[in-house]
């Protein structure tokens, strides 16, 4: 049985190594978080294929849950809550489940439309929808007499398919990230490939287990140490080198932020301190990477959390609060959120060519000629 993590860097080409490490004559599940994600996959495999390979199935992480382990099962999990099950059309929903407690005039009290968990409602409204946000939950939670839902669906997973893969692992949270631990200790063959540098950094999905344990932020090397314990082998090496990054960029933040990013050297480019902090901003050749609101500004820029997965020409990295040091010698990343440094991180690493750095200092003495005009 192979369960396998590989931790990459970024601009390694996780989705290229999934898409060319697969044997297009095996049964391929391809599992995915967002759709962007999937799109990325689809076009590569086309690339190193011409299509998509008869048997090798590509779905988003909802669909998976959805299609693999809760519809084959309605009846199952119906009759788990004591409900009555006839096989109608279910569907996923987008909209979010009832909280459990709601403000009303200014006072926190009880959501009547709440459900406890030990109710179907609690993961399905009114029209027969699966909340997306629950699904996860509902597998985890339903059992057929002392066995769970999660081992009888993953041997039967095992019938229909060789391999399972997961690309940005990083990106699974809470129940979606126990149920992928679960079912890993009974597929064959599983593969799950994420960057444990970029996690927390998109607008949503970000807290929680397995990177915070309640308040306390959980580390590069406890993180390696807790999969090891859930039975995986941590791959470090063969995704270590970024195809996007130069040996410069690498080396500065190695040193730096202490991220152990190689450069598999096929571009290069250098970090510059711009003499015509001017000259950059008006260039659209380069993306400006701005901490936060990048729609202010004339110039062509992007918040650095946004920039995740993009790949620039040229970057101008524009510096902000904790991490207005960086260039200095007393910078410390133990100073910096472990969001901040991970977002930081992610914009240092965009570019396949030059990289612009600038300080806070520099960008405020000339940031309001850059401003946009509010209509």
């Amino acid at each position: 049985m192979a369960k396998r993590v590989i931790l990459a860097v970024a601009g390694a080409g996780k989705t290229y190594h999934i898409c060319h490490e697969i044997q297009p004559d095996k049964r391929n599940l391809i599992v995915a978080f967002t759709n962007a994600n999937i799109k990325n996959i689809q076009n590569e495999l086309l690339r190193a294929y011409g299509e998509i390979p008869e048997m090798t199935r590509v779905m988003t992480f909802d669909s998976f849950v959805y299609h693999m382990l809760i519809r084959p099962y309605e009846a199952l999990v119906f009759d788990f809550f004591g409900e009555e099950y006839k096989f109608d059309e279910t569907s996923i929903t987008l909209k979010k489940p009832p909280q459990q407690r709601i403000k009303v005039n200014g006072r926190d009290v009880p959501n009547r439309k709440y459900k406890k968990k030990e109710f179907l409602q609690h993961y399905m409204d009114e029209r027969k929808q699966y909340y997306c946000e629950t699904l996860s939950e509902l597998a985890m939670y339903v059992k057929q007499g002392r066995e769970s839902l999660v081992r009888t669906a993953a041997e039967k997973l095992n019938l229909f398919f060789d391999n399972v893969l997961i690309d940005e692992f990083q990106d699974f949270r809470e129940y979606d990230y126990e149920l992928i631990v679960k079912l890993s200790k009974y597929l064959t063959n599983i593969v799950l490939v994420g960057d444990y540098y970029q996690h927390s950094v998109s607008g949503q999905n970000n807290s929680g287990k397995p990177f915070k344990k309640g308040r306390v932020e959980i580390g590069y090397d406890d993180f390696k140490v807790k999969l090891c314990e859930e039975g995986f082998d941590v791959d470090e090496t063969t995704l270590i080198n970024s195809r996007r990054c130069s040996a410069e960029i690498c080396s500065f933040i190695r040193d730096k932020l202490g991220i152990q990013i190689q450069s598999a050297k096929i571009n290069s480019g250098n970090v510059i301190r711009p003499l015509s902090l001017q000259e950059i901003l008006d260039d659209n050749n380069i993306v400006k990477l701005v901490y936060e609101e990048a729609t202010r500004y004339s110039f062509k820029a992007v918040n650095w959390s946004y920039s995740k997965g993009d790949t620039y020409d040229k970057t101008c990295v524009i510096l902000t609060g904790s991490t207005k040091k960086l260039l200095e010698d007393s910078f410390s990343v133990s100073k910096l959120k472990t969001v901040t440094l991970n977002k930081l991180y992610v914009a240092l690493t965009r570019s396949k060519g030059d990289l612009y750095i600038v300080t806070p200092d520099e960008f405020e003495a000339i940031k309001d000629k850059y401003y946009k005009k509010r209509s």
